[in-house]
């Protein structure tokens, strides 16, 4: 299992997806043409963009004060009018396309420093990504996959009325009492009608679930938030649900 604490990982999940059954690369495609809707895709992916602009950078940027950042969301926006599903994931294409825009920044600006990973200059974009094994994009997928996840998971739990900090504090320490938490997502999620009822009501039914596992209602209670993002993740077949072992649960 792995720490929440470290990646975020647990708490990741795609119920943005499939409520509305659009994957990314699908998303980019249908808003190509609509420039509200690219503002706001950027807009969301700016945490995205910041994380690979400083790791190119090699510092710290803030969005309004540094070129680089500002370059980032231009070759964000180039990729998303260039981006077709040839070039596969589209966060490893846009990945791809950012950095190359700042490597050609840095030579305009006399920075070039270890410009090892893309190719030669004067290389198009395609050329570069013909380059590249299809391992190296595995690789360089999982970072990007999972930023991806915590910026919409993030928007999911808001749905909620739960923000991931607020988890992290009030999630278990104990594995026993997570396992148990765990068990009863488990039970939500293969019964229907309980499942049912957390969804339209957004509250979880103690009532229902005291009939069905033996547990006392304060447990449940104070349960509530970290059984909750189980559920959601189980609903997402994830196989790592050690959601927290944060600093602040019971």
């Amino acid at each position: 299992m792995e720490d929440f604490k470290g990646s975020l990982g647990g708490l990741i999940s795609y119920l943005f997806m499939v409520i509305h059954r659009e994957s990314l690369k699908d998303r980019v495609i249908r808003i190509r043409n609509d420039s509200d809707k690219i503002n706001s895709l950027i807009s969301e992916f700016k945490p995205f963009i910041a994380s690979v602009a400083q790791k190119r950078a090699g510092k710290f940027l803030r969005y309004g004060v540094d070129d680089e950042l500002s370059i980032g969301l231009m070759a964000f926006k180039e990729a998303i009018d260039s981006y077709d599903e040839a070039k596969g994931n589209f966060l490893s294409f846009a990945r791809l396309v950012i950095n190359m825009r700042l490597i050609d920044y840095f030579r305009k600006q006399g920075r070039v420093r270890n410009i090892s990973m893309d190719g030669q200059a004067g290389e198009t974009i395609g050329e570069v990504i013909d380059k590249r094994s299809m391992e190296q994009y595995r690789i360089d997928s999982e970072n990007e996959e999972r930023i991806l996840k915590i910026i919409e998971y993030r928007k999911e739990l808001n749905k909620w009325g739960i923000t991931l900090e607020q988890l992290v504090r009030i999630s278990p320490k104990k594995s026993s009492l997570r396992n148990h938490y765990i068990r009863v997502a488990q039970v939500i999620v293969d019964n229907r009608k309980l499942l049912d009822t957390l969804l339209e009501t957004k509250r979880l039914p103690i009532k229902e679930i005291e009939k069905i596992i033996l547990i006392h209602r304060k447990k449940l209670e104070r349960g509530r938030i970290y059984i909750i993002a189980v559920v959601v993740a189980l609903l997402q077949n994830f196989s790592y649900l050690d959601v927290c072992r944060g600093d602040g649960g019971q």
